[in-house]
């Protein structure tokens, strides 16, 4: 018995030492506390577990040695909750890494007890709040990474404290204020990344101070004035990044004594004056950036010293002279982009000499003489865009022999010859432009090769014979434009093959016989132009099997017989015809009459000027002599009617100089220019409302309290009537009425001013809001949802019911205002076009914003109502996620791919979510989810899988009207699947 007792005893005993072995230390314990304060949702933290002696084996945990925790490194492990500052616990800790997660709340100020914290990442989470001052106190402290975040505030100016800091990456949060002067103490510093903030004030010269600065990045803000001369000092720079702000003035000379720069990205802001010589002594700049500025004068030569340089873009300036062929030296480039100035003289044979170039755009130009033969061995060559130019002589005849072409556009030249049969050797291009030209010859069958050929616009040129069969081969076209040739033969039935074709212009040829019934295979068809030919026979009934269609034109054939009612389908497109798209068809007849009849030709009907041989000369004759007579008339009648009618608008004079008549446009409202400068306190910055890219908006309180907006667009100091961002405006909102669209009050152009007037918003800009602070933000998901329709239901007026059809082509949430409501309204149409589906034309300068564009612009670079939806659906997904549209490229870079990879990953809906929205409520969780399906579905890859505006304001509308979304709204192939819980949703990746 004793026996026993003894052994039980020292059983107990040893049980109770090993118990005592594997008591977990303090560091433990204090990693284990700062765990509870953290939702471990996938479990990635398991094996911290408290019956360990210690935590170094832990996931995420490093220690020295002697077990003493030197580093916490939690990235990317979806955690959420709060920081707890008993990290600081951790006397040895000299490594915080939290970064890419979803923790919430205020940094701690007690972080500033981590003595020994070398490395503080908390970038990529949902902190708000200010920057603690307190974070200055950790002297140890060399990479400060707080990036992403909802910080507000501005940068504690004792930042200069922190002597031993070698990188600040605080960019994409909400920070204000002044750049601290004395950031110019951190004279270990490498690395300034605050970009996506909204910084003012002027760079700090004291910055120069910073002489081991390797990367100073300050893009999108609000930063004003312009280069301080002392950057010079910085002699160790090599990303000089500030692109997208308000820095004004000369680049000046002395940038060039930056000799170690390597990225120059000064674009987007309002740089004035030439581009300084010096630039040349950047001999180690790879690239260069200065686009979108007001830069003029002549392309220095000295550009050629930049040999190591691969991409440069001086793109939309106002840059004068010939391309320098010292550009030839640059053997090293990849892109060169100039489109868009003022350049004269021919493209230099020595571009030829570029054998990696894979970019020339110097499109949108004054450019002479003939394309060299030297850019046809170009073997690197995908993107060649010249159009809009003054191009002479025959297209090089190997172009595309040599060259892996994606995109080719030469439209809009003089161009003659024939068209050369190399385009597609290597099968990869995708858009071949060289409409509008003197080019003649037949349609090479060659083009048989172009299996990837999206677009095909060959219209406007001298070219002959029949419509080659291999062209029907090519089943990825979505348009096809021969428009204006000497085109002859039958339109083949071949011509179903191309069911992807969206927009198709044959009119202005010879074509004859009939319609092919294989038409109605055409079933995404959205423009359909054959006017203007020899066409006989029927119109098919199959043609009412085109459903998406929104412009026809049949007029100027010779088409016979009924058009009988029950062919004409019940779709808004046929509703509203009328004559003119059936005019000069004398034997067609309108079925609704009792007796046959032949068509009488509406007032604005389209008539053709193609007819047969000996009567043409006759017909040009006669048509050329009553236009003359019509245009005298109608000059007469134009100058006795100002004389004599009272306008719509009431011309108003300048009261400040009564002997200047500019053009002074305002509905009557008792509006001068001079009470506009004093509304405005004469354009003062205390009024500012915002800068876009067209101009400056104001604030201005007139003389009876009215309050308006005042847009004052950027003048080239050209006049009113040839400022085509004025123009565009004028034409677009000057007509439109509708609850959810800015209205637009008047206009005036005085002295190189042109001023639009505009309803006043007092919320701002929907972008404004959503950058704002947890505490300061103001949208709640039902605020949010209204916005949504809102602003739908504004775009769908202007897709569906302006005549003709409105593009956006910029809808950004900067772009959706807000009333004192809350109320969405569409604005700023800068860059708005009146787009007639059938004349759309090519543009190099980028329309949209970086983020917001639909990915088949950059092959395209056309705009359709497609491009206006997918932007919908990023700003869809901004009011979901509360996150920016451009993201970093660890993250996909941009909001889309940033949404598809989390799908993708199965995270919990519920954690894509705004942190600023109730996840608590399961209504709002389900609402959110199937706004995030339509945003998804508007953002689909292809123009073709997205809906129209009409089918988003219904699909949005049902969200809330409906527990779920009907299979009508969207299909089976919808990217997500249905809630599976109120708080986690499965997901499958979209297509």
């Amino acid at each position: 018995m004793r026996v026993r007792i003894c052994f039980l005893a020292i059983v107990i005993l040893c049980s109770f030492s090993f118990i005592l072995v594997r008591s977990l230390n303090e560091e433990g314990r204090v990693l284990l506390e700062f765990k509870a304060l953290l939702n471990d949702s996938n479990g990635y933290l398991a094996s911290w577990n408290q019956l360990d002696s210690n935590p170094c084996n832990w996931t995420g945990i490093a220690c020295t040695r002697l077990r003493t925790v030197t580093s916490v490194d939690l990235n990317g492990m979806n955690l959420s909750g709060t920081l707890s500052p008993l990290i600081c616990k951790l006397h040895g800790l000299r490594k915080l890494n939290v970064s890419t997660n979803f923790i919430s709340g205020p940094i701690p100020r007690d972080l500033s007890l981590c003595r020994s914290l070398e490395v503080l990442d908390l970038c990529t989470n949902r902190f708000h709040g200010v920057i603690p001052i307190q974070l200055t106190m950790i002297i140890t402290l060399k990479k400060l990474y707080l990036c992403e975040n909802y910080l507000f505030g501005s940068i504690p100016r004792q930042i200069g404290s922190l002597s031993s800091l070698q990188e600040l990456v605080i960019y994409s949060n909400n920070l204000t204020g002044l750049i601290p002067p004395s950031t110019g103490k951190l004279r270990q510093l490498r690395i300034i990344r605050a970009g996506r903030n909204a910084f003012s004030g002027v760079i700090p010269p004291e910055i120069s101070g910073c002489e081991s600065l390797k990367v100073l990045g300050l893009a999108e803000n609000l930063l004003e004035g312009s280069l301080p001369k002392q950057l010079e000092k910085l002699q160790n720079l090599t990303d000089l990044i500030l692109w997208q702000n308000r820095l004004s003035g000369e680049i000046p000379p002395s940038v060039g004594n930056i000799t170690r720069l390597e990225v120059l990205a000064l674009h987007e802001n309002y740089f004035t004056g030439s581009i300084p010589r010096e630039i040349g002594k950047l001999t180690k700049m790879k690239r260069l950036y200065l686009y979108t500025n007001q830069l003029t004068g002549e392309i220095p030569r000295e550009i050629g010293n930049l040999t190591d340089a691969a991409e440069i873009d001086f793109s939309e300036n106002q840059l004068t002279g010939f391309i320098p062929k010292e550009f030839g030296q640059i053997l090293n480039l990849k892109l060169l982009h100039l489109f868009e100035n003022i350049l004269l003289g021919p493209i230099p044979r020595e571009l030829g000499e570029l054998t990696l170039l894979e970019k020339l755009d110097l499109s949108i130009n004054r450019l002479n003489g003939t394309i060299p033969r030297e850019l046809q061995f170009l073997t690197y060559l995908v993107d060649l865009q010249l159009f809009d130019n003054q191009l002479e002589g025959t297209i090089p005849p190997l172009i595309g022999f040599y060259s892996n072409f994606s995109v080719l556009d030469m439209s809009a030249n003089s161009l003659s010859g024939p068209i050369p049969a190399h385009f597609c050797r290597f099968q990869t291009l995708i858009l071949l432009s060289v409409g509008s030209n003197k080019l003649s010859g037949n349609i090479p069958r060659d083009l048989k090769t172009c299996k990837s050929l999206t677009k095909l616009m060959l219209g406007d040129n001298w070219l002959t014979g029949s419509l080659p069969a291999e062209l029907f081969n090519l089943q990825n076209l979505t348009a096809l434009e021969l428009h204006q040739n000497w085109l002859s033969g039958y339109i083949s039935a071949d011509l179903g093959k191309l069911k992807n074709l969206e927009r198709l212009r044959l009119a202005n040829n010879n074509f004859t016989g009939e319609i092919p019934p294989e038409i109605g295979n055409l079933t995404k068809i959205v423009g359909l132009n054959i006017s203007s030919n020899q066409l006989t026979g029927h119109i098919p009934k199959e043609l009412g099997s085109c459903v998406t269609i929104q412009r026809l034109d049949l007029s100027g054939n010779r088409f016979s017989g009924y058009i009988p009612q029950d062919l004409v389908p019940d779709t808004a497109v046929f509703q509203r015809m009328d004559s003119s798209n059936f005019a000069g068809n004398h034997r067609l007849c309108n079925s609704q009459r009792s007796h046959c009849q032949p068509l009488v030709p509406h007032s604005d009907s389209k008539l053709s000027w193609l007819v047969n041989g000996s009567q043409r000369q006759k017909i040009l004759t006669i048509t050329c002599m009553v236009i003359g007579s019509v245009f005298l008339i109608t000059f007469l009648a134009i100058c006795w009617a100002i004389k004599r009618r009272e306008p719509a608008f009431v011309a108003l004079e300048d009261q400040t100089k009564p002997d200047v008549m500019d053009s002074y446009y305002f509905p009557k409202k008792g509006f001068t220019y001079q009470g506009l400068v004093d509304a405005t306190r004469n354009f003062s910055e205390d009024v500012l409302l915002g800068r876009g890219a067209c101009g400056t908006v104001y604030k201005a309180e007139m003389s009876d309290g009215e309050v308006i907006a005042v847009k004052k667009l950027n003048s080239r100091g050209e006049g009113a009537s040839s400022d085509n961002s004025f123009r565009a405006e004028i034409s677009t909102l000057g007509k439109i009425r509708h609850r959810n669209i800015v209205k637009l009050y008047g206009f005036c152009y005085h002295q190189n001013s042109n001023l639009l007037l505009y309803e006043y918003m007092s919320k701002g800009s929907l972008g404004e809001q959503l950058q704002r602070g947890e505490k300061n933000c103001l949208l709640d998901w039902n605020a949010r949802y209204r916005i949504a329709l809102g602003a739908a239901e504004g775009l769908c007026y202007l897709h569906h019911d302006c005549r003709p059809q409105i593009v956006h082509r910029d809808i950004k949430s900067n772009n959706i205002l807000l009333d004192e409501l809350f109320q969405a309204h569409v604005g700023d149409f800068g860059l708005a076009k009146l787009i007639d589906l059938s004349y759309s034309k090519s543009m190099s300068a980028v329309a949209g914003s970086y983020g917001y564009i639909a990915p088949e612009y950059a092959y395209t670079m056309k705009v359709t109502e497609k491009c206006d939806i997918y932007s919908f659906g990023v700003v869809l997904l901004e009011l979901i996620t509360g996150k920016p549209p451009v993201q970093p490229l660890e993250q996909g870079g941009d909001l889309v791919n940033w949404v598809r990879r989390s799908i993708r990953n199965m995270v919990p809906t519920i954690e894509m979510f705004d942190a600023r929205l109730d996840t608590n409520d399961k209504r709002t969780i389900h609402e959110m989810s199937l706004v995030l399906k339509i945003a998804l579905f508007c953002t689909s890859n292809s123009p073709a899988s997205r809906p129209t505006m009409r089918e988003v304001v219904a699909m949005i509308t049902e969200a809330r009207g409906s527990s779920s979304l009907s299979t009508s709204s969207i299909t089976s192939e919808t990217p997500l699947e249905e809630a599976n819980s109120s708080k986690e949703i499965d997901f499958v990746a979209s297509p």
